[in-house]
C-alpha cells in the first residue's frame, strides 16, 4: 500500500510545475522550519504561493480538516486568512494557497510600542471572540471526519502519536470529549499572527490544529508563547471587552501550563527526528 504522505527526499517540482502551469515560476524555496508538512515558497509572476506536504500519516489527515475548517470561516471575521486549494497526487493530499503580505508577530513582539502592542492585542481578542461565535453545522464545515474533530481529541492522537512516554506524563486524558462549545483556531501563537506595515493585525493564518473547543483553548494559546506581561494583561482585558464577560484566570493559568508542556513534550520529539535543533 502507497503512503498517504510525503517525504523531504522526493522531487517536488513536477507537483508543484503542474499545479502552476498557468504561471511562470521564479524560484522555489524550501521553508526548513516546517515540522508538520514539508513546506515551499514558489515565485511566480502572479505573486507566490505556498505549497504544504503532509509529512506522515497523521498531518496527511490533519491538512483535510485543516482545508475544510479555512474554507468555512473565510471572510467571516475582520481579517484575512488563507484560501487554500485541496488537491492531490497519488491519493496524498497537500494545500495550496497564495501568499498573504505580512510578517509574523513573532517577528516584530519585542520591538513593538505599548500603543501598538494595545492595538495588537485588541484585535486578536477581536479575532478570537469573531470565531468563537460563528454559527455553525458541524456538517457544513467538516465533510470528511477523518482526524479529532474536537481540540482534545485532535491533540490526544497527536501526543499519543509523537510524544515520548516520558514526555506525555502531564497530559490528562479527558474522561468525556462531548462537549462542543465552540469553532477555535487550536494553534493561535505570534507565528500565525501577521502583522502590515503600520503594525496591525493583517491576517490569521494555520488551521491545521482547528475544531471545535471552548474559548480558553485559544485564549491560553496566545499566551503560553513568548507572550510579555503587558501584552497578556491587554489581551485579556480586550476579550473581555468583546465578549462582556469575565476570564476565569485560574482555568487560564491551567490551560497555559497546559499549552508549554504540549511544545516542550514536541520539541523534544522534533529534536528526536532531527527537525528542531
Amino acid at each position: 500500500m502507497s503512503n498517504s504522505y510525503f517525504k523531504i527526499d522526493e522531487d517536488f517540482k513536477p507537483i508543484i510545475k503542474e499545479n502552476l502551469k498557468d504561471k511562470k515560476i521564479n524560484k522555489m524555496n524550501l521553508i526548513t522550519t516546517g515540522w508538520t508538512n514539508i513546506v515551499y515558497e514558489v515565485e511566480t509572476n502572479q505573486g507566490n504561493y505556498f505549497f504544504r506536504f503532509p509529512r506522515d500519516e497523521f498531518w496527511s489527515r490533519a491538512i483535510v480538516k485543516d482545508y475544510e475548517f479555512s474554507k468555512y470561516i473565510y471572510k467571516k471575521t475582520s481579517f484575512d486568512t488563507c484560501k487554500l486549494e485541496l488537491k492531490y497526487d497519488n491519493e496524498r493530499p497537500f494545500s495550496i494557497h497564495k501568499k498573504i503580505q505580512g510578517t509574523p508577530l513573532v517577528e516584530k513582539i519585542s520591538k513593538l510600542s505599548c500603543a501598538e502592542m494595545q492595538n495588537i492585542s485588541m484585535d486578536i481578542a477581536k479575532f478570537m471572540y469573531e470565531l468563537h461565535n460563528i454559527k455553525f453545522e458541524k456538517n457544513d464545515i467538516f465533510t470528511t471526519n477523518n482526524i479529532g474533530l474536537k481540540l482534545k481529541e485532535f491533540l490526544n492522537e497527536l501526543l499519543i502519536k509523537h510524544v515520548n512516554e516520558n514526555d506525555i506524563k502531564f497530559w490528562k486524558f479527558p474522561d468525556t470529549l462531548n462537549e462542543t462549545e465552540c469553532l477555535v483556531h487550536g494553534d493561535l501563537n505570534s507565528s500565525n499572527i501577521l502583522l502590515d506595515d503600520n503594525n496591525k493585525v493583517k491576517a490569521i493564518i494555520d488551521f491545521g490544529f482547528s475544531g471545535f473547543g471552548n474559548k480558553y483553548d485559544d485564549i491560553s494559546r496566545i499566551l503560553s508563547r513568548q507572550c510579555p506581561s503587558e501584552f497578556e494583561e491587554e489581551i485579556i482585558k480586550n476579550y473581555e471587552y468583546f465578549s462582556q464577560n469575565s476570564i476565569d484566570k485560574q482555568e487560564l493559568k491551567e490551560k497555559v501550563t497546559e499549552w508549554q508542556n504540549i511544545d516542550n513534550a514536541y520539541i523534544n520529539y522534533m529534536r528526536s527526528i532531527g527537525i528542531y535543533e
